[in-house]
């Protein structure tokens, strides 16, 4: 390690002294009491001698938490007539911690949907568009060509269901099912 960056990569917490304020300057991530310069932070100690600067990079990750706009990725876990329960675990292409969405029919399609049972089926797994986290809950919707059902399966015996002229069929019993699809089912990632 260089004379510029001694003591540097030391793993600090909260409070743990770096240094006094003769010493050195507080950079990012600390802060000064009584003479003395403490981690502000838990991170990495970078201590910059050229500039007298000590510094705490932070090793803590912020969570993932949908918001309005974001596009994510789920299991359809509850179906009702009117609404579906689906079990995020991708926010943008991000894997994250696990949150719950909720949506009405009237947000799965622009054309006229009955019942949820004529989109979707336990199982399933969805691209979704969040469009409200009013009160915490975060309503989606699949209005898009490019969002709805990116994989499926069989309701009646479990099988991946194919998409074949527009329609989604059981590779196995060859049951044809009615889903809303994303415009990349069967492509998607």
């Amino acid at each position: 390690m260089s004379d510029r960056n001694r003591g540097s990569g030391k793993f600090v917490t909260p409070g743990d002294k770096l240094g006094v304020i003769e010493e050195f300057l507080p950079g990012v991530g600390t802060y000064v009491d009584d003479g003395n310069v403490y981690s502000l932070i838990t991170g990495h100690l970078s201590m910059d001698l050229t500039k007298r600067e000590v510094s705490v990079q932070t090793t803590v990750i912020t969570p993932s938490i949908p918001k309005e706009g974001d596009v994510v990725i789920g299991q359809v876990v509850n179906i009702q007539d009117r609404n579906s329960v689906m079990k995020i675990f991708q926010i943008n292409n991000q894997v994250t911690s696990v949150f719950t969405g909720i949506m009405h029919v009237s947000d799965v399609s622009r054309n006229y949907v009955k019942t949820m049972f004529d989109a979707f089926k336990v199982g399933d797994i969805i691209r979704a568009k969040v469009i409200s986290t009013v009160n915490r809950e975060v309503h989606l919707s699949t209005q898009s060509n490019d969002l709805g059902v990116i994989q499926a399966f069989c309701s009646y015996c479990g099988h991946l269901l194919v998409l074949q002229n527009n329609q989604i069929r059981c590779s196995k019993c060859k049951k044809i099912e009615r889903r809303k699809t994303a415009s990349d089912y069967q492509k998607a990632s």
